[in-house]
């Protein structure tokens, strides 16, 4: 009995340790995925915004700067996908069929697509640690 208790006192660390080795895991696992859903939103919207500002006949400057914000999203998109292990054909559907939801969301209400994205896209593209550590946050609350 003395060498089972000995035996469950040394290996007690290790398994709490593998327990929170597994809670990093799923915790850094879901900030990958929604930074990566974030990504792709953002790419859209930028797409969108940057098409709706040329149709409405807005200043070279600032559709160049959506398109270039865009280009950043995509382009993190992809390398986090790449990371997760997401075939590039998926990543590139998933891509297309979101820039098609939102463009049917502007065309009913850009304001509310812009409402709804243009601070959180502007804030992820110029600071993604900030959004990293939101979704950081919210997982160690939801992952136990």
């Amino acid at each position: 009995m003395k060498k089972l208790s000995i035996l469950i006192l040394i290996l007690m660390p290790f398994s709490i340790s593998a327990d929170e080795n597994a809670k990093e895991k799923r915790i850094a696992k879901y900030v990958m995925e929604n930074i990566q859903k974030d990504y792709v939103n953002c790419y859209s919207f930028y797409k969108v915004a940057a098409e709706s500002f040329k149709k409405s006949g807005k200043e070279k400057q600032i559709i160049e700067s959506l398109e270039k914000s865009a280009d950043v999203a995509l382009k993190y998109n992809y390398d986090l996908g790449e990371i997760m292990g997401l075939n590039p054909e998926v990543m590139a559907q998933m891509t297309k069929d979101k820039v098609d939801t939102f463009v049917n969301l502007a065309n009913k209400d850009f304001s509310s697509l812009a409402k709804k994205y243009g601070l959180v896209c502007k804030n992820l593209v110029e600071n993604p640690e900030q959004r990293t550590n939101y979704w950081e946050n919210k997982g160690k609350k939801i992952i136990k």
